[in-house]
């Protein structure tokens, strides 16, 4: 179909059927694609702050186990850790979760995610 305007130069009008004319829709070219970077950055962050959480339940359940430990048990030395001093630090890692474990878990979460979106193909 044409439609003359004006002027009379007559030009072609789009069909309803293939929608808004090509330059309002974007082109291939402008379309937004996944930084992968910035995508990995995301992952070090998290990775970062979970090592941070993990580092800080372990470090209190440590503490907790080495309260009335026997003098020739050292802490940085599991094998020489009794049968009462892991149960004080099982029981300090149970009593711990809730403070420790949603945000871990959300951050494992998150991590998957950003590593699933960096192993997307890229578009041509």
């Amino acid at each position: 179909m044409t439609h003359m305007t004006p002027g009379g130069i007559s030009t072609a009008t789009p069909s309803p059927l293939l929608g808004a004319p090509l330059p309002a829709r974007l082109a291939p070219t402008t379309r937004r694609r996944l930084d992968r970077e910035r995508l990995r950055a995301g992952i070090a962050s998290r990775r970062q702050t979970l090592v941070e959480l993990e580092t800080a339940m372990v470090a209190a359940c440590e503490n907790a186990a080495a309260r009335s430990a026997i003098r020739n048990v050292r802490l940085d030395d599991r094998a020489t850790w009794d049968r009462t001093m892991w149960q004080r630090y099982l029981d300090a890692a149970a009593r711990l979760e809730p403070e420790y474990g949603p945000s871990m878990r959300r951050l494992y979460q998150e991590i998957d995610q950003f590593e699933r979106l960096v192993a997307l193909p890229l578009a041509a």
